[in-house]
């Protein structure tokens, strides 16, 4: 079944992050050119919240080919097809579920626009599972709001920066970088997150 509530947002999506200067994927392409300087061809990428592929096209200016999408909507998928960057589509939330992906998989994962809303309420469940098929050594590269960050921060999204901890506890990643940068949307600064799966 379709996600009509999505998919009847797709064109308004595309118009709402020009109108705001939205810039997350820009700067999470470019983190992970950082990571991966060399043979970009050959690294396996999962972009998570792809929505029509935006993050997709910055990553493969890059020289990156290896490319999937992962997206709860399909009407956003339907858009992203049409630029022929990904080679799999995943049409699935993030959740409590288990992602129909085998362990060790990806080289990394992307995370660049998906809804602050959604982020602070996201399970910890979810995050394990990108741990999961992310290879050891591998990366996790999550871009967003400033605000989600610090204990400070955003009052809602204690669940978010909880799990974040945890994990780091638990040993399963270890943070790698955290780079602050302007106007992730227009007025607000952004933070690229990035993570190393252990």
């Amino acid at each position: 079944m379709r996600d009509s509530g999505f998919s009847m947002q797709k064109c308004e999506t595309r118009t709402v992050f020009k109108a705001v200067n939205f810039n997350g994927y820009v700067e999470t392409a470019r983190t992970a050119a950082e990571l991966f300087p060399s043979n970009r061809e050959d690294v396996n990428i999962l972009d998570v919240a792809a929505g029509t592929g935006l993050c997709a096209g910055e990553l493969y200016t890059h020289g990156f080919r290896k490319l999937d999408a992962l997206d709860p909507s399909m009407g956003m998928l339907d858009e992203a097809r049409k630029k022929a960057l990904y080679n799999q589509y995943f049409n699935v939330s993030m959740g409590e579920n288990t992602l129909d992906i085998e362990s060790d998989t990806y080289d990394a994962v992307t995370i660049s626009g998906m809804s602050t809303v959604i982020l602070k309420q996201l399970p910890i469940k979810a995050f394990e599972e990108l741990i999961r098929i992310v290879k050891p050594g591998g990366y996790i590269v999550n871009t967003a709001n400033i605000k989600l960050f610090p204990e400070d921060g955003d009052e809602h999204a204690k669940i978010f920066r909880s799990n974040m901890k945890t994990l780091t506890i638990q040993g399963k990643w270890e943070q790698f970088q955290f780079r602050r940068f302007k106007e992730y949307v227009e007025g607000e600064d952004g933070v690229v997150s990035t993570h190393r799966v252990l």
